[in-house]
């Protein structure tokens, strides 16, 4: 599956859709796939329209880009990802502080291949089969 960068204020990035089961059906993200990040991420705002309870989760700190470490809850959710579903962990904070959710690598690049054109300004996704 090949998706196109998405420009951002006249930067073009790896950002990709991503389904995640909401309380009562699939609800369509777009998310920045960063190959830094060990851990998917997302704004806490987020939390209620897919039903979940942040501070259910298991606690843990994140290691942002200056450094600093931020408070995020992961939940086990099922997740849509190119033509596939399965179960991956997501946190959520409140201190992300970037504009768009994150894809890390955890759950994700152990089911896909993602390669990466930026000359092209493409992001190309293979399912690793087991």
């Amino acid at each position: 599956m090949k998706f196109d960068y998405v420009d951002i204020r006249g930067k073009f990035l790896p950002i990709v859709p991503l389904e995640i089961k909401g309380k009562d059906d699939w609800i369509q993200f777009h998310v920045f796939v960063d190959t830094g990040a060990s851990q998917s991420i997302f704004n806490v705002i987020f939390c209620e329209i897919l039903g979940v309870n942040l501070e259910e989760g298991e606690r843990i700190s994140i290691m942002v880009g200056d450094g600093s470490f931020i408070p995020a809850f992961v939940h086990k959710i099922k997740v849509r990802f190119a033509d596939k579903e399965f179960d991956a962990n997501i946190g959520f904070s409140k201190r992300l502080g970037v504009e768009f959710n994150i894809m890390g690598r955890k759950d994700f690049f152990e089911n896909f291949v993602f390669s990466f054109n930026d000359y092209h300004r493409t992001l190309e996704v293979t399912e690793i089969v087991k």
